[in-house]
């Protein structure tokens, strides 16, 4: 088997904010010309996990494995992370726990084996772009849309205002607002619009059945 690539072990705070934006080729001219430089183009499949013991999703945190291929190398790799709960109410900063890993399917094995099964997966092509320390990554979610992330890696949460000050800055350059953020992740999103759509059903149903002796139709 060959060896792939290692990844660093991260054991940090990630600060980071998400935006939906409706032009992405328009986000991504602005960041470059703000001194973002792209180095990176990918297919990211994250497969989320939960068990009944511990129930990751009610408790605000994330178990996935990412399996990322990168589009101009076709190289690929493999990492399993754990996010903790969000640590303030206007991101979606939280303490973080990331490793790589050489065979996907055998940790999908260990997590199985210890109580941990499937809750659902997300799938984005992602556009990595870094300046100094922050990176922005232009993703397009499949059933989902397109938004902007941007996100720094520190050991010390007391940095945590200073970098979502010049996120905060980035977004008014790029004529966005930090009021249109969200804190749910791509996940947790994906999971409501299938609710939603779940309880449209059932009520279309729902009427369906009142009106069923009346002789009218619900196309």
């Amino acid at each position: 088997m060959p060896q792939q690539e290692k990844l660093k072990e991260i054991d940090n705070f990630e600060i980071e904010i998400k935006i939906p934006i409706e032009d992405p080729e328009r986000i991504m001219k602005s960041l470059l010309t703000r001194g973002f430089q792209k180095y990176q183009r990918v297919i990211e499949e994250d497969m989320y996990y939960n068990s009944e013991y511990h129930d990751v999703r009610k408790c605000d945190e994330a178990l996935r494995i990412r399996k990322t291929r990168d589009l101009l190398t076709g190289k690929t790799r493999a990492q399993i992370n754990f996010k903790g709960k969000k640590i303030d109410q206007i991101s979606m900063s939280r303490r973080e726990y990331e490793t790589g890993i050489e065979d996907p399917d055998c940790m999908e094995k260990i997590l199985g084996a210890i109580g941990f099964t499937r809750a659902a997966g997300v799938k984005k092509t992602r556009n990595y772009l870094q300046r100094g320390e922050m990176t922005a990554c232009l993703d397009q979610v499949e059933n989902l849309g397109n938004f902007l992330e941007l996100e720094v890696i520190v050991r010390k949460e007391n940095l945590r205002e200073r970098y979502l000050s010049q996120m905060r800055e980035i977004l008014q350059e790029l004529g966005l607002s930090m009021d249109n953020t969200v804190r749910a992740s791509y996940l947790s999103m994906l999971m409501g619009k299938e609710e939603n759509i779940k309880e449209r059903n059932d009520h279309g149903e729902k009427n369906c059945g009142d009106i069923s002796g009346s002789g009218l139709s619900c196309g």
